[in-house]
């Protein structure tokens, strides 16, 4: 019996590390259960995660940062499999197309990148402002996702009303072909590829990427007789009713020509495509196309793609979750599937099928139906011993460390440094193993080497590194506590900076406060802002501007926390039904002792739950609150960052909107 569950790529990471937890690989296979013979499965080879120790950590870890390799079959092979699954009346030109289509996923997740035309690529990066505007192949076949992925925000996307038009009937009519008595299987794995990824590729940049899609207006119909039949006798002879094949690239060409009309002068605009047509077109009316060609089953099958690759302009390293290729499979095809070889244990990843639902909330949130009946425990020597309640391992942390740093020197040290700059610094000596102090020095932005010194004493107190001469290399400590800041994992992030005795005497102050209570620094004034800024970082506090630094040790569970937060903004509520999403997290911090970064993630998991409804409106960000600020942590081209957060900013708890108003309803009975 199978098991469905919604489910985020955040916690799809779990199940796919869960699948590697006591082999290295697996097998990957794709179904279209309408179009593929038998509920048959096509194989797309093997994946490889190099999770570097079996402990379910790093395990985790790899699959978030790309740790995998995926070895893929030979092209014959996987035609001669598809042949059978389509059956044998598939022609060869449509099932050249297919599995086109199905190269094309590589790209769109950036495992492989578009093979642009060499003026082209003499213009990239963008050093000035430009605008792209996108046509119908380049959204399908990888290079939208390519300009948004390493050319924003110098490039400007556009994608016309058209695009969206013809992705949309490329899935009417792949409906239209799942619901029909007699079934085209290979025309409707086409179909499927084709306008699934298509909107996927706009949802995702429009709902969860840091680029803003720009769709253009749907120009007027000057030629609306092309579609249309005309039976005026006076224009019959001008034969108006045949089709014009090339229309929906002319009305893609004038969207280009508005926005170059618009623009000021010396701003670049480009047209995006893979259209060999549409790209000769642009050049005549003196448009410069952005021209790449395609990616091709014979370059994806028969090759070795890694999840983490290197940035063609930066050289600096991208991860490819593993999640996001499972999750792009699923889409294209409707269920991909995670197998151990011996078959005992699957794990399936859906989109569409018999008795599964959609809703607007799904894509929001980026859920799939996961099947959870046949993924493994982790072993039970792979486990590691659930987590303490925060309070209990603040106290037991900080009162350890307290007492043997007391009993050696008699009192605490405090240190001085930038909770940024020390964070890279754990990132650094993870990567290099060894570190000059020098090249410390370099890494922590300073000159002085006595201004180092507090940053080798709180490493050294917490035992994250180890110092001969003027080597630093990191410990086991260390070494954990970069893949903890990775993997974004706060409470061993926390753990692992409570082994410094002087951050274990803050925390010990924080735990002795009464929720609501402001934080006096006493003995931390000089460095309160350091500790106060890594407090935040580790989820012990945060600051309500004006009133002080309060605790949040509170970490309800999901069912805990709807009810909390719904009498919350009942409170609030003046009537209208909606309250500023600051004083929202802030009256959480005030009287419930909840992190907003905890807020904020179980809000949004109770709201994929149904045990919340959230909604947002207005558009105006409050900027008279835009001191009411904390510190996050981030991860950046890699690399964890500390992150200044905007309350009063609706996009802090739903990104990509600037909605500044939350609305929180209960669930209906």
């Amino acid at each position: 019996m199978t098991r469905y569950i919604l489910t985020t790529p955040r916690e799809a990471d779990v199940l796919i590390g869960r699948m590697f937890a006591s082999n290295n690989t697996c097998l990957v296979s794709v179904r279209e259960e309408k179009a593929f013979k038998e509920n048959g499965w096509l194989k797309l080879g093997h994946i490889d995660l190099d999770g570097g120790s079996h402990s379910p950590d790093h395990k985790v870890a790899a699959v978030r940062r790309g740790g995998f390799e995926w070895r893929l079959p030979a092209f014959d092979q996987v035609r001669t499999n598809l042949t059978a699954l389509l059956g044998d009346k598939s022609s060869d030109p449509k099932l050249r197309r297919a599995l086109d289509a199905i190269a094309a996923i590589s790209v769109r997740t950036g495992l492989q990148h578009p093979k642009f035309d060499p003026h082209a690529l003499e213009t990239m990066p963008f050093r000035r402002s430009t605008t792209v505007v996108a046509d119908t192949c380049a959204a399908v076949q990888g290079g939208l996702d390519f300009v948004a992925r390493h050319l924003h925000p110098a490039a400007r996307v556009k994608v016309p009303a058209i695009v969206q038009m013809e992705i949309v009937n490329f899935a009417d009519r792949f409906l239209s072909g799942r619901r029909a008595s007699r079934i085209r299987p290979a025309d409707l794995l086409i179909d499927h590829l084709m306008s699934q990824g298509g909107q996927r590729v706009l949802l995702r940049l429009e709902l969860h990427a840091d680029t803003e899609i720009e769709r253009t207006f749907l120009l007027g119909d000057p030629l609306r007789s092309a579609f249309q039949a005309d039976t005026d006798l006076d224009v019959r002879d001008l034969n108006l009713n045949v089709s014009i094949r090339a229309y929906a690239d002319r009305l893609i060409l004038e969207a280009t020509r508005q926005h170059q009309a618009l623009s000021n002068l010396g701003h670049l605009v480009q047209l995006l495509t893979s259209d060999q047509g549409l790209a000769r077109m642009a050049l005549a009316e003196g448009i410069m196309p952005l021209f790449f060609n395609s990616v091709v089953a014979s370059d994806l099958f028969g090759k070795r793609l890694t999840g983490t690759t290197l940035d063609p302009f930066s050289g600096s390293l991208r991860e490819t979750p593993m999640t996001s290729l499972l999750w792009e499979l699923a889409t294209a095809f409707g269920s991909a599937k995670l197998e151990r070889e011996d078959e005992a244990h699957v794990l399936v990843v859906s989109a569409i099928g018999e008795g599964l639902s959609w809703s607007p909330y799904h894509s929001q949130a980026d859920l799939l139906w996961c099947d959870l009946d046949s993924v493994p425990e982790w072993p039970e020597r792979a486990k590691k011993q659930p987590a303490a309640p925060m309070a209990r391992s603040v106290r037991e942390g900080a009162d350890s460390h307290i007492q043997e740093s007391t009993a050696r020197t008699g009192t605490v040290a405090l240190q001085r440094f930038s909770v940024g700059q020390l964070l890279g610094l754990v990132d650094a000596l993870d990567n290099d193993q060894v570190l000059s102090e020098d090249s410390v020095l370099e890494h922590v932005g300073l000159r002085n080497r006595d201004s180092v010194g507090d940053y080798r004493r709180f490493l050294q107190t917490a035992g994250l590194i180890k110092v001969d001469r003027d080597k630093w290399a990191a410990t086991d400590y260390g070494r954990q506590l970069a893949v903890a800041l990775r993997n974004e994992n706060i409470l061993q992030i926390r753990d692992l900076f409570l082994r410094s005795p002087s951050f274990s005497l803050f925390a010990q102050q924080l735990r002795d406060l009464s929720i609501g209570q402001p934080w006096s620094p006493g003995n931390f004034r000089r460095v309160e802002a350091n500790y106060r800024i890594l407090g935040e970082v580790c989820g012990l506090g945060a600051l309500i501007t004006g009133e002080g630094f309060c605790s949040t040790l509170s970490t309800p569970d999901i069912e805990e926390f709807a009810p909390i937060a719904l009498a919350r903004f009942k409170e609030l509520d003046q009537g209208d039904g909606l309250v500023a999403t600051g004083a929202w997290l802030e009256l959480l911090i005030r009287k419930d002792g909840i992190h907003p970064e905890v807020a904020r993630n179980r809000l949004n998991d109770a709201s994929a739950m149904g045990l919340l409804r959230r909604s947002t409106e207005g558009s105006t960000t409050e900027v008279r609150f835009d001191n009411h600020v904390i510190h996050v942590l981030r991860i950046q081209s890699g690399r964890p960052i500390v992150a200044k957060v905007h309350l009063y900013r609706g996009d802090y708890l739903i990104p990509g909107k600037s909605s500044t108003s939350l609305r929180i309803e209960g669930r209906a009975r």
